[in-house]
């Protein structure tokens, strides 16, 4: 750090002192400088690139001082990058913990020298990069560098949720995609990536593409392109696609909903698939091309059990749950700090509400209606409330003769009396069952954690299925909330356990 000193010459700081008779030799040996300015918070100091014996062994450690990193940089550049300070740049541009400003030098030098080196680094680590102002930066790099072989990379990297970007208008990624290849062409390079992936390897960027054409309104797109029989020949995933979107009317909206949707296609459940069939074309077509894929196990449900909900408006079906829950015991939780506005009075969350959460609220009361039902489910949690390892679930659908009954799954690992961790089991039969369960049941006055938490609400977001949770608000009455993706919760009120 420099300044000018009374008699205007220039002086190091901590280098050299002026007295009377001139300079004289610097009385501070580097490390001990270094080790001065890190004290002093001197983050200026520098010793320049003569200074670093080994870059890539200063550039490997995160936490130095920006200038630190500055000189390792400028010696590399030099005297030549050679693989261990090429794998060092690497980690400066992967990993979090670096100064901003070292890590562009760092993606500077690693681009000029190798090119290749700078995809590898972000190919993995850009889609699940928690740096949120580096993950920016870097973005608008990519597409100032002209990176089109990043493409996929920032497909992958737009398709995840990012907290610190949920407030973004355009997310950088997207913004990177319309640097690189035009604003128009951000949708049809989307689906033409798509349609080049290999099936096998790149399944999960496949369903990436997918899902960012559903968010940015391109359902008529790949409607279009499902009902071209050339468009789909020898995909299986467009294939499984196409008969769901023709058959049923429903197109899948994310990478979860394009398993449960190929799972609906499987030989398996050709009865299922042929009954969802039959039950959806009761429907208006505009009502059926508006379901989600959790609808569907409802709508087959009212075609056996109650035809004329399917005839309902949505007033109507909102009237009916309104009546049917009025008078119930009903606890709110306590979500302080964790967003403003956040209800589950029906009335309060109505304008969230679509036809088939309606619909599906309504088979819930029914079904909460039926003596063997509601006794097993309070046997259940009985028992989940003496077991202190885990929480219990499972999921309820019909059974024989239209009745409701509860399949119950063990959790794929006991974590702890907080959480119920779903196995693979319940998916499969969540494809055609109509609501996955857990319950709140660590005591028999358990209002404190009545309704869905933080937990729950991430696992209706990334699974897409419709849900109930099931809390001890005493030892003979059981809450009930009905919940889905987006943070929308109704609270359904108490029903009581079963006499005899």
């Amino acid at each position: 750090m420099r300044r000018m000193s009374r008699s205007g010459d220039e002086v190091c700081v901590g280098c050299v002192v002026r007295s009377g008779a001139g300079l004289r030799a610097p009385l501070l040996r580097a490390p001990l400088l270094i080790a001065m300015c890190a004290v002093l918070g001197l983050g200026s100091c520098t010793q320049g690139p003569e200074s670093v014996d080994d870059p890539a062994a200063v550039l490997s450690v995160t936490g130095r001082g920006r200038e630190r990193y500055f000189d390792a940089i400028d010696a590399a550049r030099l005297r030549g990058v050679d693989e261990a300070t090429k794998s060092a740049l690497r980690r400066m541009i992967a990993a979090d913990g670096y100064p901003i400003d070292a890590r562009e030098r760092a993606f500077d030098l690693l681009f000029e020298t190798d090119r290749a080196a700078v995809v590898a680094a972000l190919e993995n680590s850009l889609p699940r990069m928690g740096d949120v102002t580096w993950r920016r930066r870097v973005c608008e790099l990519i597409g100032e560098r002209g990176m089109t072989e990043l493409v996929p990379t920032l497909i992958r990297a737009w398709a995840n949720t990012v907290p610190g970007l949920a407030g973004d208008d355009v997310r950088p990624e997207r913004a990177a995609l319309g640097a690189l290849v035009g604003e128009p062409q951000v949708g049809p390079t989307l689906l033409r990536t798509m349609r080049e992936a290999n099936p096998l390897t790149q399944a999960n960027l496949r369903a990436r593409c997918w899902e960012l054409l559903m968010k940015s309104g391109d359902a008529a797109t790949l409607r279009g392109l499902l009902a071209d029989p050339a468009s789909i020949r020898d995909d299986a995933m467009l294939i499984d696609l196409s008969r769901v979107a023709v058959s049923l009317g429903v197109l899948p909206t994310t990478r979860e909903e394009i398993l449960w949707a190929r799972a609906l296609c499987a030989p398996s459940r050709a009865l299922a698939f042929d009954e969802a069939q039959a039950a959806l074309a009761l429907l208006p077509k505009e009502r059926r091309e508006a379901l989600e894929l959790r609808a569907i196990p409802a709508v087959v449900a009212a075609a056996r059990r109650r035809p004329s909900l399917l005839e309902a408006s949505e007033s109507e079906l909102f009237a009916e749950v309104e009546a049917r829950t009025k008078g119930r015991k009903k606890v709110a939780p306590d979500f302080t700090g964790y967003g403003d506005g956040f209800s589950e009075t029906l009335y309060q969350v109505r304008e969230k509400l679509v036809w088939s959460d309606l619909l599906a609220m309504c088979l819930a009361l029914d079904l909460l209606d039926e003596p063997a039902l509601l006794t097993h489910l309070f046997e259940v949690a009985d028992r989940d409330r003496e077991d202190r390892s885990t929480e219990y679930g499972g999921v309820v659908a019909l059974g024989e003769g239209s009745s409701g009954e509860f399949l119950e799954f063990a959790p794929r690992a006991k974590t702890g009396d907080l959480r119920y961790e779903s196995p693979q089991a319940l998916f499969d039969a969540l494809y055609t069952g109509l609501f996955h369960v857990h319950f709140h049941a660590q005591n028999y006055e358990n209002t404190r954690y009545a309704g869905p938490h933080l937990g729950d609400f991430a696992f209706a977001d990334s699974s897409r299925a419709n849900g109930l949770v099931f809390t001890f608000l005493s030892a003979d009455l059981l809450g009930v909330d009905f919940y889905r993706h987006g943070r929308v919760v109704v609270d359904l009120g108490g029903v009581r356990r079963p006499r005899g």
